[in-house]
């Protein structure tokens, strides 16, 4: 059985939320990128969406967890005017060359979730094995979105992931 690292950085929640459900159905471990500085309020906000803008790398903590003892490694992230976070931007790039498998996800408020796995990518130098992006509309329905469904199966097929996948949406909770 492979070894299952999901990371992944959240402001708002719904990232968070995604990466638990992921990690759950995965048997994951779990690993959130912590910022070295605040991002609460509109400062925050604004400092969030100039490092984006202009792909800077600002401090984070350092990982508990090492990327190189997984098999696999899903990373996740908001996207911040149609950019991956900054906070994920650090994260891949300190730990580049220890990804030898990825996948990758993200929330999003509509768009620019493309671009922002696009970047995830090339930051990463290795394609992805499977992406999922989903809105922050969808979040709280993700156990049940097609989406995540697809995505699960994707990694079961590459990666032969042991996974617990959701119910159809059409399907009534176990």
């Amino acid at each position: 059985m492979s070894r299952i690292l999901v990371v992944y950085y959240s402001r708002s929640g719904h990232t968070e939320f995604v990466a638990r459900q992921i990690a759950a159905r995965c048997h994951a471990d779990l690993e959130r990128i912590e910022d070295s500085a605040s991002r609460d309020g509109v400062l925050g906000y604004l400092r969030s969406a100039l490092e984006a803008i202009f792909r800077l790398r600002p401090s984070i903590q350092r990982a508990r967890r090492r990327p190189r003892d997984y098999d696999l490694v899903i990373v996740g992230t908001p996207v911040w005017f149609w950019s991956v976070a900054s906070p994920v931007r650090t994260w891949v790039h300190r730990h580049r060359s220890e990804l030898d498998n990825v996948a990758l996800f993200c929330t999003c408020g509509g768009s620019g979730h493309a671009n922002a796995m696009d970047d995830l990518e090339a930051l990463s130098g290795r394609p992805a094995l499977a992406r999922l992006a989903l809105t922050e509309r969808a979040v709280p329905q993700c156990q049940r979105d097609p989406a995540l469904r697809s995505f699960l199966l994707e990694l079961k097929r590459v990666r032969a992931v042991s996974v617990s996948l959701p119910p159809m949406h059409d399907q009534a909770p176990a």
